[in-house]
């Protein structure tokens, strides 16, 4: 069963039973829809981009109000008025395996993502492809996304704790390109080299790997 298919299922559009059925206001698998933090929260309206139907507001929904309008988008689900946003299989990134020795503890540990369902630990470049069930689940559940594509299109580059910030050459190895330095990348400069790395970044002489 595709990703796109277990989505439309727990959206409601389909039957997992019957195969392509569809089901009138059937909401299977509730998303977490968080908190009411948003500033539109209890409008009685759904804001959270996360969703579609006619319990969503006509204006329109911003990525900070992912998982911030729990209390209007919940009464929307569950009124058969709301449903997950369709997606494209092909938006969906590989999320690979559980080889990582951090998998299956409810915390994206794959430096590609950034979001609030990443961990608070340092990210590692060997676990890449390697938190599959943490990381999809959270993508699921809108509270992933690609660096780079959940505050805009530039990722964050973080602070300037790395030995070898204001160096002019970016030395954070989740970069590529001629600004980046030639000396070892370590991964404790993952984050902690930012002057350097969004110079170069606007410069258009790194890019993400």
């Amino acid at each position: 069963m595709s990703r796109l298919f277990r989505k439309l299922v727990a959206a409601g559009f389909l039957a997992a039973s019957s195969g392509l059925a569809p089901v009138a206001h059937a909401q299977p698998g509730a998303p977490n829809f968080g908190d009411d933090a948003s500033r539109w929260a209890k409008d009685n309206e759904c804001d959270d981009p996360r969703f579609e139907g006619e319990g969503m507001s006509p204006g329109l929904s911003l990525d900070d109000d992912i998982g911030h309008d729990a209390t209007d988008c919940r009464a929307a689900w569950r009124g058969g008025n709301l449903a997950l946003a369709s997606v494209d299989d092909a938006d969906i990134p590989d999320f690979g395996d559980d080889a990582s020795d951090w998998a299956k503890d409810d915390e994206c540990d794959d430096p590609r993502f950034e979001g609030p369902a990443m961990t608070r630990t340092k990210l590692l470049d060997q676990d890449i492809g390697h938190d599959a069930t943490d990381c999809g689940a959270a993508w699921d559940d809108g509270r992933l996304q690609l660096i780079g594509d959940w505050e805009g299109d530039a990722p964050d580059f973080g602070d300037d704790a790395s030995d070898w910030s204001n160096d002019n050459e970016c030395d954070d190895p989740r970069f590529d390109g001629k600004g980046m330095t030639t000396t070892d990348l370590k991964q404790e400069d993952i984050r902690h080299d930012a002057t350097d790395c969004s110079a170069a970044w606007d410069a258009g002489t790194i890019k993400l790997r």
